[in-house]
């Protein structure tokens, strides 16, 4: 059991399972990262508006991990070259 206020308290309460109910069978939302199969988690999405002539739309993106996250971010950049942030380069996928 987590103590209370600590940052392992925190994810605990934040980490929650994206769900499609449009799916009959798992409803769980994966990773949008190609290479991977975890379930994706509603504190790690990345909205992108598209615009559109008749109106605004977005497209929602969910990932497993924030690394996963920074690393899809980085990929959208033009010129990036998909290198990380200066803090998460040193971890470990």
């Amino acid at each position: 059991m987590p103590v209370r206020g600590s940052s392992q308290w925190r994810h605990a309460i934040l980490q929650k399972k994206v769900i499609n109910l449009d799916h009959a069978g798992n409803r769980n939302v994966m990773c949008a990262w190609d290479t991977c199969e975890h379930d994706g988690y509603e504190s790690f999405k990345v909205v992108k508006h598209l615009s559109v002539e008749r109106g605004e739309r977005t497209m929602s993106y969910v990932f497993c991990t924030e690394r996963h996250k920074q690393y899809w971010l980085a990929s959208m950049r033009p010129g990036n070259n998909n290198n990380l942030p200066s803090g998460f380069k040193g971890t470990i996928l």
